[in-house]
C-alpha cells in the first residue's frame, strides 16, 4: 500500500486513486474475466497486483496472463507476486508499446486505469488500441469511479453490463463490453 500511496503523491494523474482496489472489486473482476475460460487475458494498469491476484487465483492453468504496468514504482511487488508463478507475462511500460503480434489475440482485457485523469486523445487513443487487441467477440472490463467514461466505452464497445459495489476505496463501477465483430474504428479516426 506504500508503493500505491508514494505513486499516487508522485503521479496523481497515472493512478487515479490513494488507495489499491478493494478484494471485493477484484474478485469481481476476476470472476467476469475468466468466466469463459480465455485464453489470453490482458490486465493493464495492474499497479501493486490488487486485481492480479484475483486473476491468478481464478483463472485456469491454461490461461496465459499479460501484466502491463506503466510505473516502474509496482515492478518489484509485481515481480514478487509473479514470481512461482507460471504462463504469466509482465510489461512494465506502456500498454501502446505492445508488438502487433499481440493484434486480434486478446480474450479479455481487464483494465484498471483512471481514464477520468486521462486527456480525451488517450483516452480514444487506448480504447481503439485495445479494440485493435481483443479478438472479435472479446470482452472489455473496467473499474472507475464514476460512469462518467462509460458512454465513451459504449463508442467503442457493445455494452454487457455494469455493476458496483461499495466495498471499496472510493465504491467503483464495472463496465464490462463486447468487441463487436466488425470492429468499427470511425469514431476514434474521426476524432
Amino acid at each position: 500500500m506504500f508503493d500505491f500511496l508514494k505513486e499516487a503523491l508522485h503521479a496523481p494523474l497515472r493512478v487515479g486513486a490513494v488507495a489499491p482496489s478493494s478484494p471485493r472489486l477484484a474478485e469481481m473482476m476476476a470472476r467476469r474475466a475468466v468466466a469463459d475460460r480465455p485464453r489470453q487475458i490482458l490486465e493493464v494498469g495492474a499497479g501493486d497486483g490488487a486485481i492480479t491476484k484475483a486473476l491468478l487465483a481464478a483463472r485456469s492453468p491454461e490461461t496465459h496472463l499479460l501484466i502491463c504496468e506503466r510505473s516502474e514504482t509496482f515492478r518489484p511487488a509485481l515481480e514478487q507476486l509473479l514470481a512461482q508463478e507460471t504462463n504469466v507475462t509482465l510489461l512494465i511500460g506502456d500498454v501502446q508499446g505492445l508488438s502487433d503480434s499481440w493484434s486480434g489475440k486478446i480474450d479479455i482485457i481487464v483494465s484498471g486505469l483512471p481514464f477520468t485523469s486521462f486527456p480525451a486523445a488517450l483516452r480514444h487513443d487506448l480504447l481503439a488500441q485495445f479494440q485493435t487487441l481483443l479478438r472479435p467477440g472479446g470482452h472489455f472490463i473496467a473499474f472507475q469511479y464514476t460512469r462518467f467514461q462509460f458512454k465513451m466505452f459504449r463508442d467503442y464497445f457493445q455494452e454487457h453490463s455494469y455493476s458496483h459495489t461499495l466495498y471499496n476505496l472510493p465504491p467503483a463501477y464495472v463496465f464490462e463490453g463486447v468487441q463487436q465483430e466488425e470492429m468499427n474504428h470511425a469514431y476514434a479516426l474521426d476524432r
